[in-house]
């Protein structure tokens, strides 16, 4: 099976001529009858499509077809391109015989060797879809598809949502869970937020403690040399030492000599000049 809107962009490549005739712009279907209609063509100098019967492979890369006489105009397409819808760009509703609105036209599941379109999908919205799921219909007989709504037998879909209604049960359930799970998360999400803030204001209040510390450090270790540098000053080095030494040495010497000097041994020089002038005479 293949998604439908896998189609769109994929390469259209004639196999007699090996040239690419175009580049599939959109693609129309039926669900009335069930079947991939025709797809239309972009890159095109005019308006080209290509029945789904002429299709030969549906690959993963490009579909083939034999060769360019499949191109067709609007002309040519016009009685398919009547009957196809396109469902891509702007999906049609879904409602029930009965005028119960399902939702809308979801994914589009086809077969690729018969062109035929295998199972549907109503999408009742995002939120819808991701709480409770979306419904997947089979193909089956009754369909009414137009230009903008798709008629569904009441009595089928009720006995299909019949059939999947313990199975929608438990989809809401774990779309309940989900949702609490989801809130957990995010409280959990706050917790560890402030857990974090509080560790960086913890780290940056011990850093700026470890910081002033280390200044108090420092200003000690600088107090310190200071003092040190100021005793170093005011202490007397070797040489001021030993010249004190010799002065006070050589002090001591001079007084005990003049202690043991005798009495009348010095004269004084007026004495003397008498003495030397008598014996001149």
């Amino acid at each position: 099976m293949r998604e439908l809107s896998s189609l769109v962009g994929l390469q259209v490549v004639s196999m007699e001529e090996g040239t690419r005739l175009g580049v599939i712009a959109d693609v129309l279907i039926d669900l009335g009858s069930g079947r991939l209609v025709a797809v239309t063509l972009s890159g095109t100098p005019e308006f080209r499509a290509i029945l789904a019967e002429d299709i030969d492979v549906i690959g993963r890369d490009a579909i083939m077809v034999s060769d360019q006489s499949k191109l067709r105009s609007r002309e040519d397409a016009a009685e398919e391109l009547e009957r196809g819808r396109s469902v891509l760009a702007s999906p049609p509703t879904i409602m029930t015989s009965r005028g119960t609105r399902l939702g809308e036209l979801g994914t589009v599941q086809i077969d690729e060797g018969s062109k035929q379109v295998v199972r549907f999908d109503v999408s009742g919205g995002t939120l819808k879809d991701v709480t409770e799921g979306v419904w997947a219909l089979p193909m089956m007989e009754g369909i009414v598809h137009g230009a903008d709504t798709i008629i569904v037998p009441h009595e089928v879909v009720a006995r299909r949502l019949a059939q999947t209604g313990g199975l929608r049960g438990a989809l809401r359930s774990l779309g309940q869970r989900l949702r609490a799970e989801s809130e957990e998360l995010v409280e959990h999400g706050r917790e560890l937020r402030q857990q974090a803030r509080e560790t960086a204001e913890r780290v940056a209040k011990d850093a700026r403690e470890a910081a002033a510390r280390a200044r108090e450090q420092v200003a000690g270790a600088e107090d310190e040399a200071q003092e040190d540098e100021q005793a170093e000053e005011e202490a007397p080095t070797e040489s001021d030492a030993v010249v004190d030494a010799a002065v006070f040495e050589a002090t001591d010497e001079d007084e005990a000599a003049e202690d043991s000097a005798e009495p009348g041994e010095e004269q004084k020089p007026e004495q003397q000049d008498e003495e030397e002038s008598e014996g001149t005479q």
